[in-house]
C-alpha cells in the first residue's frame, strides 16, 4: 500500500486524523536553527575577547574606546549563550515533532492496511448476505485512527512544549519514536494506565492461573470466525513496581488494534507488535516496569515462544489437553 492510498483511506475513515505537517521541512529548519545556535556562540565568543582586549590595562582611554567598550558590553547582556542554548531546545523540539508526524504516518498506514483488509473481507461476506461486517470492519477502523490521531496531537504538544524548556532541561533527548512496529514506545507505556491494577502477591497463586487461563479461553471466543484461522490472543498477568497486578491481553496484529467483536475488560491493557501475542505482552511489561508473571493463551504456542517466557521465569499457561 502507497502512502497516498493510506492516507486516502485514513482520510475517508477518520477525516482530519491525518498528519499534514512537512517532516522533512521541519527537520531542515531544525538543522538551521542549530546552525544559528553556533554562530551566536561564535559571536559571544568574539564578544568576550573583544572586550576583554579593550578593558586590559594599558589601552588608550578616549571617547572611541569608551563608546567601543560600552558597545561591547551592551552585546554581552544580551545573553547570547542563553540565546544560543534555546534555539537548540527548537531544534530539538522541531526534530521531535518531524519524528511524530513520520511515525504517526506510519502507524495510521498499517491501521488503514488492516483496516482495507478487513473491509474487503466484510464485502465478500457480504454477498453471501452478512452485511453487518461492513459497519463493523468501518467502524473499527475509524476508533482506531482516532486514536492514533490523538495521540499524534499529544505527543505534538510535548515536543512544542520542550521548546520553551529552561536551559537546563534543553538539551535532554526528544521522546522515543512510537514505530508502527515498535515492541513499546511512549504511547505503549501510557496505555498501561488502562490496564487491570489490585493489590495482589508477588507470586502468582493457583487460583491466578486458574482465572487466567479461563480468561485467556474466553478471549479466543470472542475473535470473529472469517478471522479465528490465524488470529491470536493471549492474557498476561504481572506485577508493578508498587505490588499491583497488572494484566495485558496481547494480539499477533502488527500494532495493538482492537477488532471487532473481540471483547476486552474496561482495566486490561492491549498490545501487540507483529510477535507472537504472549512475546508482545512480554515487551509491553518489561518496557513498562511491569514484572511478567504468567502469561496463557486458548491456542498452542510456538515452542520458540514458550522457551523465550520461560528463559524470562514466566509460567507458561497453555490450551487444555
Amino acid at each position: 500500500m502507497t502512502p497516498g492510498e493510506a492516507e486516502r483511506i485514513a482520510e475517508e475513515l477518520a477525516p482530519g486524523a491525518w498528519p499534514t505537517a512537512d517532516a522533512a521541512a521541519l527537520h531542515d529548519s531544525a538543522q538551521r536553527a542549530r546552525a544559528l545556535a553556533a554562530s551566536l556562540d561564535g559571536l559571544a565568543a568574539a564578544v568576550a575577547s573583544a572586550a576583554g582586549s579593550y578593558t586590559a590595562g594599558g589601552a588608550a582611554d578616549g571617547r572611541f574606546h569608551q563608546a567601543v567598550v560600552g558597545g561591547l558590553g551592551h552585546t554581552a547582556g544580551a545573553d547570547l549563550p542563553g540565546v544560543a542554548e534555546r534555539l537548540r531546545a527548537l531544534g530539538t523540539s522541531l526534530d521531535a515533532y518531524a519524528r511524530t508526524v513520520t511515525d504517526t504516518r506510519r502507524q495510521m498506514s498499517v491501521i488503514a492496511l488492516i483496516a482495507d483488509r478487513d473491509a474487503r473481507r466484510a464485502e465478500v461476506n457480504a454477498v453471501i448476505g452478512d452485511d453487518t461486517w461492513r459497519v463493523e470492519a468501518a467502524s473499527t477502523g475509524r476508533m482506531a485512527l482516532t486514536a492514533a490521531g490523538d495521540d499524534h496531537t499529544e505527543r505534538s504538544g510535548e515536543a512544542g512544549q520542550s521548546a520553551g524548556a529552561p536551559a537546563a532541561t534543553s538539551g535532554m533527548m526528544p521522546m522515543m519514536p512510537f514505530g508502527a512496529m515498535g515492541a513499546a514506545g511512549a504511547a505503549g507505556v501510557g496505555a498501561l494506565a488502562g490496564a487491570r491494577a489490585h493489590a495482589a502477591r508477588d507470586a502468582v497463586g493457583a487460583g491466578d492461573l486458574t482465572w487466567l487461563r479461563a480468561r485467556a479461553e474466553r478471549l479466543q471466543t470472542t475473535v470473529p470466525s472469517p478471522i479465528a484461522g490465524w488470529f491470536r490472543t493471549a492474557v498476561g498477568v504481572g506485577t508493578g513496581d508498587r505490588g499491583t497486578r497488572v494484566v495485558v491481553v496481547g494480539t499477533n496484529d502488527p500494532q495493538p488494534y482492537q477488532r471487532a467483536g473481540v471483547e476486552l475488560a474496561d482495566d486490561e491493557a492491549l498490545t501487540a507488535n507483529g510477535r507472537a501475542p504472549e512475546l508482545a505482552i512480554l515487551d509491553h511489561m518489561v518496557h513498562a516496569g511491569v514484572t511478567p508473571r504468567a502469561i496463557a493463551a486458548a491456542t498452542p504456542m510456538d515452542p520458540a515462544t514458550i522457551s523465550a517466557l520461560q528463559a524470562e521465569d514466566v509460567l507458561v499457561v497453555g490450551p487444555r489437553a
